[in-house]
């Protein structure tokens, strides 16, 4: 029996040392996640309060390693240190350790000096009145003492506005940017937060009336023909919620879908008058003629928690197609993080597919090739698959294989389209943004045919620093670095056309929240990646101009350049043309002769809805009307050519240039010399011959419209060189 004992009493003295050393390093491994965090403080406090000795001290040195490490991306300090926040909380928290553990192997080897421990004991009997409490005095102050790690966590991870006030704010109309005369047509109307999310508590009245402009001339019509609904009283949930979309409560919960119609040719705003806000609110821009284009929005770069994002598969598609009515959606994993879990690529492409309905809601299969060092494409495709043997990804993370440049994942998309027959686009985004410039040199004409003017990162169309970025960008590379922006791509004479999108991480596509407060770890839905919370700007938009909403007819007219963009969640009607010849194929006019002149014609309509600001949420203005200032900017060969300020929701101007067509160059000004060669910048690992670097004798055209509300549309580029003039 004394063996059985012994035997019995060895196995404790070594499971529970080793169970307690197993959820000490369960804990560490918590206190990475961005909102998880909170597992690595509980299990702190647990060794803290109920555990002894060196393992009270590492629950407490758990929770202050959860609580640092939640601190430093969320203080800025991954800016002024220039580590990416998931490696900056991995050293912090591992950081924390190797000190704690530093110390007690320095107290160790110091306990054999007297020094040491005459100094030890001067400290113990500084601190005698804490050590020598018992009963109630010293838990006390033991529960002060842990207090502080624990406020410190909280003070950064927990919000309770965010938690509390979902009370309505503002409403948004959204109705479809084209219709034919006489075409019943679905709106939608939503009460959003402070937080743009939707209020589940709204119970106002709304009433709904038209304002109509002649789509030729620009002015007010005086009377449509239109069939709108009665007025209507939501109802609304009796607590807040932060995912009101997802109640089943039979009630609005501050969403709700009306029926209307429009029998008048012409540009129109559905008005509606709420009682709870006292307001007015307009809807985006409908334009109702009989034409077989039809304007449709989507968002092709999103990610999710298949990779660093939030939301699984099928709470993005929902939330894209009935929250953020978009017409298209690519949900764009990173190709070296989902293939990490079990089956994620096909359960990705069968949630992708099941999601497509063609006519009503269209989905692209799309991977993320992301390169840090020669910058991100995200790939999309036309069929019902995306290549997996080999996988579309970049060496990260000290995974071995991998697509080591570009020019690897462009065999890698011929192999496929060839043996498929499907289509494939390679889309550049945050091109500006230091850790992941862009490198035009891998340029590749048959598949990167856009770049991304705007996303939650901010802008691209120039270098953050320079006098035309009136938006920036997040991490700008330093002051005077040229060779990342889309300008500068279009002045080295690469082909490429502008789209936006929102490059969500934090479950919201279409209408990303990660700018407001919202961005906190306990916004549902849930994310363990430090990703959601340093993107200020708004998700973009991009319209394309198709006739049917296929997923052939959308991809196409993103091949096809037939497309602009919007800086945000708004859904402006915008057209550009030169000599009548609008965006589209490869977007060249030719005119007879370098002296002709060139009629550039823009048509905007603005969205009359709420517009989305840099690190803070929309808001319904001060006014009785949306601010419909704005300015019209024409951009000739990355400068520009001339502002047109309007005033009210619809605009039509023409502008002509009678200066000689002259085409532009990237200049080996701009470029740098290292080592013999010269490079675009210093960034880049491709030497380059600056007399390359132009377009050929093209000049190239784009309009931006500036509202003052803060909210950007980009449309273009249109090329245009002297040859037989293109007829329309």
């Amino acid at each position: 029996m004394k063996g059985k004992e012994i035997n019995r009493a060895g196995c404790t003295a070594f499971i529970q040392p080793a169970l307690k050393t197993a959820g000490l390093i369960a804990g560490i491994i918590a206190a990475i996640p961005f909102f998880f965090s909170w597992i690595a403080l509980l299990i702190g406090a647990v060794y803290y309060f109920r555990g002894k000795g060196l393992w009270r001290q590492a629950g407490f040195i758990l929770a202050l390693a959860a609580a640092l490490g939640a601190n430093a991306p969320l203080r800025g300090f991954d800016e002024i240190t220039g580590i990416y926040p998931l490696f900056l909380v991995v050293y912090v928290v591992t950081g924390t350790f190797a000190l704690y553990f530093l110390a007690l192997a320095a107290n160790k080897l110091l306990s054999s000096r007297r020094s040491y421990r005459k100094f030890k004991e001067q400290l113990q009997e500084r601190f005698a009145a804490v050590l020598t409490l018992s009963g109630t005095p010293r838990k006390a102050a033991a529960l002060a003492l842990f207090l502080i790690p624990a406020a410190l966590w909280a003070s950064v991870n927990l919000d309770f506005a965010v938690i509390f006030d979902n009370k309505p704010r503002l409403l948004w109309v959204h109705a479809p940017s084209t219709v034919a005369p006489g075409e019943a047509f679905t709106f939608q109307v939503q009460c959003w937060d402070r937080f743009e999310r939707i209020s589940a508590l709204y119970r106002g009245t709304v009433r709904f009336s038209l304002e109509s402009y002649d789509f030729d001339t620009g002015e007010p019509l005086a009377q449509a023909e239109a069939l709108l609904p009665p007025a209507y009283t939501f109802s609304g949930a009796s607590r807040p919620s932060d995912m009101a979309y997802m109640l089943a409560n039979g009630k609005d919960n501050g969403r709700r879908i009306f029926e209307g119609r429009i029998d008048t040719p012409g540009i129109h705003y559905l008005k509606v008058a709420d009682s709870e806000t006292e307001r007015t609110y307009y809807s985006n821009p409908i334009l109702v003629w009989d034409n077989p284009t039809r304007i449709y929005w989507g968002d092709i770069h999103t990610h999710g928690i298949f990779s660093d994002g939030s939301g699984t598969p099928a709470h993005q598609f929902f939330y894209a197609r009935h929250v953020a009515a978009l017409d298209f959606y690519a949900l764009t994993e990173h190709g070296e993080i989902i293939q990490l879990g079990k089956n994620r690529v096909s359960r990705y492409i069968e949630e992708t597919n099941r999601a497509n309905r063609p006519g009503q809601f269209v989905t692209f299969p799309g991977i993320e090739y992301t390169n840090h060092k020669t910058g991100h494409y995200t790939c999309i495709f036309d069929g019902e698959r995306l290549p997996v043997d080999p996988l579309i990804y970049a060496p990260y993370f000290g995974l071995k294989g991998g697509l080591q440049t570009p020019n690897d994942l462009w065999k890698v998309l011929d192999d496929f389209t060839e043996a498929t027959g499907d289509a494939a686009l390679a889309l550049p985004h945050h091109t500006v943004v230091e850790r992941f410039m862009q490198d035009w040199t891998y340029y590749h004409p048959r598949y990167v045919k856009l770049a991304e003017v705007a996303s939650t990162h901010g802008d691209n169309l120039y270098e953050p620093d320079h006098p035309l970025s009136y938006r920036g960008s997040t991490f700008p590379p330093p002051p005077g670095t040229r060779g990342c922006s889309i300008t500068s791509a279009l002045q080295m004479g690469l082909q490429l056309s502008l789209y936006a999108s929102s490059d969500s991480h934090d479950g919201h596509p279409g209408r990303d929240l990660s700018r407001t407060r919202a961005f906190i770890g306990h916004q549902r839905p849930f994310t363990y990646w430090w990703t959601r919370f340093d993107k200020p700007y708004p998700g973009g938009l991009t319209a394309a101009y198709a006739e049917e909403l296929s997923r052939r007819g959308i991809f196409s007219a993103l091949e096809n350049r037939q497309i602009y963009a919007v800086s945000d969640h708004g859904r402006p009607l915008l057209f550009f043309t030169i000599n009548g010849i609008p965006v589209g194929g490869d977007s060249t006019i030719k005119v007879n002769s370098r002296e002709a002149p060139r009629e550039i014609r823009v048509i905007v309509a603005q969205d009359g809805a709420p517009a989305a600001a840099t690190d803070h949420f929309a808001s319904g203005g001060a006014g009785p009307q949306p601010d419909w200032k704005a300015v019209i900017e024409i951009h000739k060969n990355g400068e520009l050519l001339a502002s047109i300020p309007v005033n009210k929701p619809f605009a039509a101007v023409s502008y002509m240039d009678t200066e000689p067509v002259a085409g532009a160059a990237y200049g080996p000004e701009n470029c740098v010399f290292k080592d013999g060669a010269y490079y675009i910048n210093h960034y880049s690992d491709n030497p380059v011959d600056p007399a390359a670097l132009n377009t050929g004798g093209k000049d190239f055209y784009l309009v931006r419209v500036v509202g003052a509300n803060g909210r950007h549309a980009y449309i273009g580029p249109l090329w245009v060189e002297a040859g037989q003039a293109t007829n329309w």
